[in-house]
C-alpha cells in the first residue's frame, strides 16, 4: 500500500533532517575550545599534583614523629628517630627500646638503637606498630638538611634527647613548594612554610 505525503509534511520532515547533527564549522569550533580548556587546566593540575605531594611526604613524618613521641610516653620506653638519605631517597624510621635481658631489668640506653629504614624498614617498629617514611612514597620529594645523628623520644616525659638539629626541610618534585619540619625540644613537632616559598593552604610561615 502506498503512503502520500503532501508537500508541507515533507518540507517539515526535510527541515528535520537538515537540523540533525553537528556541522563541520560547529564540531571545530567545539573541539578548540576543548583544546584550550586542557591548555588552562593541564598546568593547573600539574601544579596541585606537585604541592600535594610535598605536603603529603612532610604530613607523614609529622605523623611518624608524633606516634613515636607517644609511643614512647606510653609504653615508657625510649623511642629512637632517624632520617637516612638526602635529595631524592630518603626515608625516617622510629623504633622503641629493646627489651632488657633480664626480666625485671630496667631499660638503660645500651637497648636504645635505631631502626635502618633506607635496609629494612620493617624493623622500624614502636610496640606493633610500624613507623616509617619512604621517598618512594612520594616519587620526587626531596629531602635536605635533616638530623645528621638519630635522636631519642624520652620515655617519661617525651622530651628531645640530644637533638643535634631540629628542622629537615622538604621540596616538591617541580621545586616550587618547601616545607620545613620543625621538632621542638619537649618533643612536639610542626611543618611551616618558610619566607621565600610558595604559600601553601593551611600551613603557616615560618
Amino acid at each position: 500500500m502506498s503512503r502520500n505525503f503532501s508537500p508541507n509534511q515533507i518540507g517539515v520532515d526535510q527541515r528535520l533532517v537538515d537540523q540533525a547533527g553537528f556541522t563541520l564549522v560547529e564540531l571545530m569550533v567545539a573541539v578548540a575550545i576543548i583544546m584550550v580548556l586542557l591548555l588552562i587546566a593541564v598546568p593547573s593540575f600539574g601544579d596541585l599534583i606537585d604541592r600535594a605531594r610535598v605536603r603529603g611526604a612532610a604530613g607523614a613524618a609529622i605523623s611518624v614523629l608524633s606516634e613515636a613521641r607517644g609511643g614512647a610516653v606510653q609504653r615508657n620506653r625510649d623511642v629512637v628517630v632517624d632520617f637516612k638519605g638526602t635529595g631524592a631517597t630518603w626515608c625516617l624510621g622510629a623504633k622503641s627500646a629493646g627489651e632488657p635481658a633480664t626480666a625485671g631489668t630496667l631499660v638503660d640506653a645500651t637497648l636504645d638503637v635505631a631502626c635502618d629504614c633506607s635496609t629494612d624498614a620493617t624493623q622500624c617498629k614502636v610496640g606493633n606498630q610500624q613507623l616509617s617514611v619512604l621517598s618512594t612514597d612520594y616519587n620526587g620529594v626531596t629531602l635536605s638538611a635533616p638530623p645528621a645523628t638519630d635522636f631519642n623520644f624520652d620515655g617519661r616525659f617525651g622530651y628531645v634527647q640530644s637533638l643535634n638539629a631540629n628542622t629537615a626541610t622538604f621540596t616538591s618534585p617541580k621545586g616550587k613548594y618547601t616545607i620545613q619540619l620543625n621538632v621542638a625540644p619537649l618533643g612536639q613537632s610542626s611543618m611551616c612554610i618558610p619566607a621565600t616559598a610558595p604559600a601553601i593552604p593551611g600551613i603557616s610561615s615560618c
